[in-house]
């Protein structure tokens, strides 16, 4: 890993604290020290000085004048371990900016992470990328950057992007400041392929000596080593115990989140004889579940599961660290930056407080209160021009009365976003399945709704079976990963209504149980943020999921599986506006088979 990643060199400030004559800035004992290289604990002590650690030591500090310091503070036997650091996420999922992401997870002790804003370049291309780069500057969560390298996800055949990302833009994103990676490699069928955009893409990566990370769902033997070879370093997709041994085998860091902690997956990963290379990830954590936790949750979850609690704290700090050559970052050690949590037990979540960089950030579980404001850009304005879509554009076009088609319909499950693709007999009336198990579902281009009328819409209606939803309408325009407007429901009025709504809102997430009944989370910049406090996003995401569930939806994660429908580098099935899209074989299929 290129040095370049470092949060930044050793500057005066730190060569000050290594004088022995300088005061410290502050000296805290009585405190039990989670070491995370050895994997152990000790009572100790340690001072900061300009935001990093100077003495780190075991036992009771010199007593008196013995050392100059401006603060004591005594933590009467108190846990301090590093702080989180979540080195595969993306804030957008949380569909807030990044100073409310910060005041949302910095209480809970994430004080380092690593976003890849793959959403708003999806939507805006490498200037919505660098304005995400520069709102998360000046924060006191630390975050570095990874440049979106499948903007668009896949390719044109398969879907209508809305942005794309060309080598010499990642070179120039690359000088950004915190911009430490090329972004998840999702396109691995185009890697393989021999596809010159992609190839091209991490060709400008590696120039610029970022780090290439990865996401490999499928590939295994062969494939995945020639995709590896290309210099991609990690995965992070859903974990099988094979899947882990063999991608640790060919050298890739595997990153775990929390649908891969299953007790099979901790029981390999408590096998390994070196876990060095195993981390613990977020990836996507929308608002409602980012109250109660984040990296934390994931660190929580794990030890419940079986996983050593001194190895979790490790895999969440020292590793990630580690993993992006972040020299002074990860442990409570000499010169390392003074990132820490103090709890009462190690893994004490949320913790009592947060320190980054030797200043408090929240305590308590409340963020300390954040001076930068969200950077205004007029590049953030959806701008729909279209206000509605008619109903019967909804349905599917089969023509007015009842009648049988032969069609082709994905398949979810309750789990994940894992689905597969059956051809069925299905009766209709006026478009829509009197089968109740089955949505009609579209994938609306933004580039439509912002200035062809709806007439000359081509809009290709699919089937989806499995969500259990009896009524109602959904509308998005935060729909993995090009971000089009992604329809579904049972009812084509109501699925009109919650797609009005959201385009009256310049964006957003909404649910019609009928035509008059609108549940709306706005998402006003680029149709993918809110600037409002998470607690207010928490609270409509709450009432909107609410009111799928109400209407029947039986999966485990409602809301995120309809934002991953149209994800077409996600297995097996998924739907785009050109139709229902094979991700394995890169082909799109009509939804209707015979009409």
């Amino acid at each position: 890993m290129n040095a370049r990643a470092a949060p930044g060199p050793v500057g005066a400030t730190h060569e000050r604290a290594l004088d022995p004559h300088a005061p410290r800035d502050l000296l805290v004992h009585g405190a039990e020290i989670v070491d995370v290289i050895t994997a152990s604990t000790y009572r100790g002590w340690f001072t900061v000085q300009g935001g990093r650690f100077v003495e780190v030591e075991a036992g009771e500090p010199p007593a008196g004048e013995a050392l100059a310091v401006r603060a004591r503070v005594d933590l009467g036997g108190a846990t301090v371990q590093p702080g989180l650091i979540d080195v595969h996420m993306h804030i957008e999922s949380s569909l807030v900016t990044p100073r409310r992401f910060a005041e949302a997870v910095l209480p809970h002790g994430t004080t380092t992470v690593l976003q890849d804003p793959h959403e708003i370049g999806n939507v805006l291309g490498a200037p919505g990328i660098r304005w995400m780069v520069h709102a998360a500057q000046g924060l006191p969560l630390r975050v570095l950057s990874a440049i979106p390298s499948c903007i668009p996800a896949t390719s044109a055949d398969i879907e209508t992007p809305n942005a794309g990302i060309r080598p010499d833009e990642v070179l120039a994103l690359a000088r950004e400041p915190g911009v430490v990676a090329l972004g998840e490699m999702m396109d691995f069928q185009g890697v393989l392929d021999g596809d010159p955009q992609r190839l091209a893409v991490l060709r400008a990566g590696a120039a610029a000596g970022l780090s290439l990370e990865g996401h490999v769902p499928t590939l295994t033997g062969p494939a995945l080593s020639r995709y590896v070879a290309h210099g991609i370093r990690s995965d992070h997709t859903l974990m099988t115990p094979a899947k882990l041994r063999e991608q640790l085998r060919k050298g890739l860091w595997v990153m775990l989140q929390e649908k891969s902690l299953t007790p099979d997956v901790i029981a390999a990963v408590n096998a390994l004889p070196d876990r060095s290379r195993v981390l613990l990830i977020t990836d996507d954590v929308m608002p409602n579940r980012l109250t109660g936790g984040h990296l934390s949750h994931v660190v929580a979850t794990a030890v419940a599961r079986g996983w050593d609690p001194l190895d979790a704290a490790a895999a969440a700090s020292l590793r990630p660290a580690t993993y992006l050559g972040l020299r002074d970052l990860g442990a409570i050690a000499p010169g390392q930056h003074a990132d820490y949590l103090v709890g009462e037990r190690l893994n004490a979540f949320p913790p009592r407080q947060v320190v980054r960089a030797g200043a408090v950030v929240a305590e308590a579980g409340r963020a300390a209160p954040i001076a930068a404001e969200t950077p205004a850009d007029p590049l953030l304005a959806t701008g729909f021009g279209v206000h509605e879509v008619p109903a019967e554009r909804l349905a599917l076009p089969t023509g007015r009365g009842r009648r049988t088609v032969r069609a082709r319909v994905i398949v979810v499950n309750e789990v994940n976003s894992f689905t597969r693709l059956e051809e069925r007999d299905v009766e209709v009336v006026d478009g829509v399945p009197l089968d109740t198990d089955l949505a009609l579902a579209v994938v609306i281009p933004r580039a439509s709704l912002r200035a062809t009328p709806p007439a000359g819409l081509d809009l290709a209606v699919g089937l989806v079976a499995g969500l259990g939803l009896q009524r109602g309408g959904w509308a998005s325009s935060f729909a993995h990963d090009s971000h089009n407007v992604f329809v579904l429901g049972r009812a084509p009025d109501a699925m009109a209504s919650a797609l009005r709504a959201v385009l009256a809102a310049a964006g957003g997430m909404a649910f019609a149980s009928d035509t008059s009944a609108v549940r709306l989370v706005p998402l006003p910049l680029a149709g993918l943020l809110s600037d409002e406090p998470i607690a207010t996003v928490a609270e409509a995401f709450d009432a909107l999921e609410q009111a799928v569930r109400e209407a029947g939806a039986t999966v485990k994660h409602p809301i995120l599986l309809l934002t991953l429908l149209p994800l077409t580098v996600s297995p097996d099935w998924k739907l785009s506006d050109k139709g229902v899209v094979d991700v394995a074989g890169r082909r799109v299929l009509a939804p209707l088979i015979e009409a």
